[in-house]
């Protein structure tokens, strides 16, 4: 874990799952002691005075003191399930990982802190809240011609110092239970209790972290939580984050801007799982959670609403049957003219990188592709282009896998291979996107062969064109030795790798026909291979990749 960190260079703290877990059970049970002491502070709101957002929920969230290791928690106003089983659903609830919280709290975040600790009973839910307001605002005007989108009572507050709200639609004639109690246990892991989903991941802990990890290391590689470089000197007013899960993207992107100066930019996530229980709010982030099926449409928001769009690992939710299309039309409807439209994957099957070497770069060239290839060497992955070499893996337990999981995902009506289908379907939008862009990277696994022989080190070019040896003159550039944070880097992308094939268990080991067994047996053998025995020495890589485009102004 200590080469992971060296390798991201990013300071949120990534919590060992261990002590994650015992301190939330100890926690979980502190709150079910509390739960049945604390008083219901929430009001339900009369059908007359909600009509604006009519089949619309909110839930309240208490202002809770911003102090290290405490979490505010999201509280609905009515379940129908039994008292007893919320509170097992509730222990099941993931925590949002203290991402956002440091140790050197300010004096004026305590105070803050203690202001709201002393205000907490006293939470305002009247009509004149801010997120009321918002999220009155942003109801679909559909609602007014009958299309119901959610529930007909709605509840929200602030807390003291960021604009935290929780946002349910349902249909009327879904079931009510998958939006109260949206998980279940099976195989020993958390899922999503509604069977009819495609997503084949469970939600719990474990996958959390794995899925915080690919996003790091997709901020690290590509220097930033979004690749457009309309952004480098004006920040988007509005974000939403599709698919966002914890909202740790968000989050990082947050972080981004506000070093920067821009801390005014309003951030919404839509998920079809709820957001986790408790959220840190100790700075001035600007957030709103939805909870909606994205298979439902329209989506809940205004046209024209948000400056950036994020579509970050969507590839495992959305079939190919038609239903990319339908979300690629709600995606133009409801981004502004000169909205940026950005799109971040990954590639379930994995190949093999060939021998060959990256692409040169100019010593006296400050330009932004260049800069881009620089980092990419710096980092030691590669720029996949047309004329990148790759084949089948040599790893006889990633070709298994390999197998199983196109098998898997294609009954599924998924795809293993999503970065080969982005860029057509943004092409074919070419009468609504203008500056079409793309960049896609092979992260290796481990040390190369053919790295080591010198074949994959990077060339130079001087301002006269002639070619630049880079032996013995930039260490970063010579594939021959990595450095400690190329390894790591390396070392991160083989464990969230190792780590989905562990959440796929339940897919895997019925496309490959093998009993418990025998699968727990591949599966040690696989980890011991790929962990201890550099089994991924001869190219075997990770492929991501990054594809934005600008929505066109209107014609005069």
């Amino acid at each position: 874990m200590a080469e992971m960190h060296s390798a991201l260079f990013l300071s949120a703290p990534i919590l060992c799952e261990s002590d994650i877990a015992a301190e939330e059970r100890a926690k979980a049970d502190q709150s079910i002691i509390q739960e049945s002491q604390q008083p219901n502070h929430f009001s339900k709101r009369s059908r007359q005075d909600s009509k604006s957002s009519k089949h619309t929920t909110r839930t309240q969230l208490s202002p809770l003191a911003a102090t290290a290791r405490t979490y505010p928690s999201f509280q609905t106003s009515r379940y129908t399930s039994s008292d007893a089983q919320h509170r097992h659903d509730s222990m099941l609830s993931t925590p949002l990982p203290d991402y956002k919280h440091t140790a050197n709290q300010t004096n004026k975040s305590r105070a803050a802190a203690r202001t709201a600790k002393t205000n907490r009973t006293s939470s305002s839910t009247s009509d004149n809240s801010a997120e009321r307001r918002y999220a009155l605002q942003n109801a679909d005007p559909r609602t007014a011609r009958g299309e119901s989108l959610g529930r007909s009572d709605s509840h929200s507050s602030t807390t003291n110092s960021s604009g935290i709200t929780k946002v349910t639609t349902s249909d009327p004639t879904s079931n009510n239970e998958a939006l109260t109690r949206p998980f279940a246990m099976r195989n020993g892991r958390r899922y999503l209790r509604d069977t009819s989903l495609p997503y084949p991941l469970p939600c719990d802990l474990s996958e959390i972290h794995r899925q915080t990890l690919r996003t790091m290391l997709l901020c690290q590689v590509f220097q930033g939580p979004t690749c457009s470089r309309t952004f480098q000197t004006k920040p988007p007013k509005r974000v939403l984050e599709v698919g966002c899960g914890t909202g740790f993207w968000s989050v990082m992107c947050h972080r981004h801007f506000s070093q920067r100066g821009f801390s005014s930019i309003s951030f919404t996530g839509i998920d079809i799982a709820p957001l986790a229980q408790r959220m840190e709010s100790d700075d001035d982030m600007n957030w709103r959670f939805v909870q909606h099926d994205l298979r439902r449409q329209p989506l809940p928001f205004r046209d024209e609403e948000f400056n950036l769009i994020m579509i970050k690992d969507l590839s495992m939710v959305t079939p190919t049957t038609g239903m990319q299309q339908v979300l690629m039309d709600e995606y133009l409807r409801i981004l502004k003219p000169g909205g940026t439209l950005e799109i971040w994957d990954g590639d379930h099957s994995l190949r093999m990188l060939l021998p060959h070497a990256p692409p040169s770069t100019k010593e006296d060239e400050d330009d932004t592709d260049n800069e881009e290839q620089v980092h990419t060497n710096a980092m030691g992955t590669y720029t996949l282009t047309r004329q990148t070499p790759l084949a089948a893996p040599h790893n006889t337990y990633l070709n298994d896998f390999n197998t199983w999981i196109s098998k898997a995902l294609e009954a599924r009506k998924l795809t293993s291979m999503p970065c080969t289908s982005i860029l057509p379907m943004l092409l074919q939008e070419s009468e609504d996107l203008t500056e079409i862009e793309f960049r896609r990277l092979a992260i290796p696994l481990d040390e190369v062969r053919w790295e080591r022989e010198g074949v994959g080190q990077a060339v130079t070019q001087g301002s006269n064109g002639n070619e630049i040896s880079t032996k013995g003159k930039s260490r970063e550039e010579d594939r021959r030795t990595l450095t400690a944070g190329q390894l790591a880097l390396r070392r991160t992308a083989l464990m969230t790798v190792v780590q989905m094939i562990e959440s796929l268990e339940p897919l895997l080991r019925e496309a490959s026909g093998k009993d418990q067994l025998e699968w727990d047996s591949w599966q040690g053998r696989m980890m011991n291979d790929l962990l201890n025995q550099n089994g991924t020495s001869w190219g075997e890589c990770l492929e991501v990749g990054a594809w934005w485009a600008r929505k066109k102004n209107p014609s005069p």
